[in-house]
């Protein structure tokens, strides 16, 4: 790998979803916008390698989108279409773009049809179209560019949902633990924020990009919404009185949330939290010129979960009763698939920029799994990105399984088995490893 000046490129495109379509997890139809639904994207080429991540404004993206946005990026500017990271900003009222909902949304929403699936369809290739218009646009813009990131800790920020019980094994917070239930958070938390730092040759900034593994769900209204993603950047260009492209890629986070979500000043404590620390550090990230840069995607084949017999039934009939007939229905369409396909094959991309590694995970992944992957990494500075690439559902521990509720139960796109977590992880630091072997001097790896 050659280090080469770095040349970088932004662009921001609104993508204007039509109303009338189901929200990811809101309303059953979108009356009208409250928030620009975007795709921003970075380009970074240092004459050796070029690379591109995209932050857009949706709940997920599947696995075929994504390749088929890479194609099209490659088509109009030559970048790699395996170079294109995308990244979704896990908002829960953006338009649907996941087929795999179709089960739930045609149980749940009496609105949901073949006029539906049809807006959804033309909303995705229109999401497709613009990944790849961003991707291009951004590679077109290049100019003189340096990079870096800096890091602080906001534990104030998240908690741990997942709480243990005296009597029902593990109960997710939102789903309303019964009192004197809850004495233990099942797992951790993990505190840092990113924040990775774009100037121009004359040192002002060109981008920024933060990463925490706080949970993205925040509006349930009838209106199409970026929820933090937007107010950030809001916030921001009030802050700092100039418009700097922010992209928001959400860390592992599966089973946290922020504090206070579920309150009407949820997002605006939140909003807050997270500008304040962005204008308080970004003028303190050292940035470089020239940087190594490195991307692999690596396909994986996971094992699908144990459905062969209904072990979540009880679970489910006890924390949440009114998805007892849908719960059956899923488990039959995971049953269904398994029969056509024996694994659940996905992909996992790493990037190097220069000290700093990135990974993006193609699932809901547990915030245990992204401490793992940095504790392990031998970058300076390793940023994970959980629904990337792709929307493998809930990817969560042994121990979540074992404990139940929500995250563990087959619903919605969860239908990763127990040990495909770890065996992202495991993955994931081996082509960093292979991108760090004999690079790093002594006493530098892991710090």
């Amino acid at each position: 790998m050659l280090r080469g000046k770095l040349k970088a490129g932004v662009c921001e495109i609104d993508l204007k979803p039509e109303p009338g379509m189901m929200t990811g997890d809101g309303a059953p139809m979108a009356k009208g916008t409250k928030t620009p639904i975007m795709a921003r994207a970075i380009v970074l080429d240092n004459g050796h390698t070029a690379m591109a991540i995209v932050a857009i404004d949706v709940m997920g993206i599947a696995r075929d989108d994504t390749r088929r946005a890479g194609e099209l990026a490659h088509e109009r500017c030559g970048i790699a279409a395996d170079a294109v990271l995308t990244v979704a900003s896990h908002t829960h009222v953006a338009p649907s773009t996941l087929p795999t909902l179709h089960e739930y949304a045609g149980h749940f929403n009496r609105y949901f049809g073949a006029e539906m699936v049809a807006k959804e369809e033309a909303w995705r290739e229109r999401l497709v179209q613009g990944i790849a218009e961003a991707v291009a646009t951004a590679f077109e813009a290049r100019r003189p560019a340096s990079v870096g990131l800096i890091a602080t800790d906001l534990p104030w920020l998240v908690f741990n949902r997942r709480r243990h019980t005296r009597d029902y094994g593990v109960w997710t917070h939102w789903m309303g633990i019964p009192k004197n239930q809850a004495y233990l958070p099942e797992g951790p938390i993990d505190p840092e924020f990113q924040l990775m730092v774009l100037r121009d040759a004359q040192h002002e900034p060109m981008a920024m990009l933060w990463n925490f593994t706080g949970h993205n769900s925040f509006s349930f209204g009838d209106q199409y919404s970026a929820d933090i993603a937007f107010t950030v950047q809001e916030a921001l260009d009030n802050r700092i009185g100039v418009h700097i492209p922010t992209l928001y890629t959400p860390g592992p986070s599966g089973n946290t949330n922020y504090f206070d979500f579920q309150k009407p000043y949820g997002l605006e404590k939140a909003t807050d939290e997270v500008a304040s620390a962005v204008v308080a550090i970004y003028r303190e990230a050292c940035t470089v010129p020239e940087v190594e840069l490195e991307w692999r995607k690596v396909e994986l084949k996971l094992a699908q979960r144990d459905t062969s017999q209904y072990w979540w039934k009880a679970d489910i009939a006890a924390k949440m009763p009114s998805w007892n007939e849908y719960g059956q229905k899923e488990l039959n369409r995971f049953e269904a698939e398994k029969r056509e396909w024996q694994t659940y094959d996905t992909d996992i991309t790493v990037m190097r920029i220069g000290k700093t590694g990135l990974v993006g995970a193609p699932a809901e992944f547990f915030v245990e799994f992204g401490i793992d992957i940095k504790e392990r990494s031998p970058f300076r500075h390793t940023i994970v990105c959980s629904y990337a690439n792709d929307y493998a559902g809930y990817v969560a521990t042994r121990r979540a399984f074992m404990g139940g509720s929500y995250e563990a139960w087959p619903a919605l796109n969860a239908r990763v088995g127990r040990e495909g977590g770890y065996l992202i992880v495991d993955k994931a630091v081996d082509v960093m490893g292979q991108m760090c072997a004999g690079m790093t001097a002594p006493g530098e790896r892991g710090r």
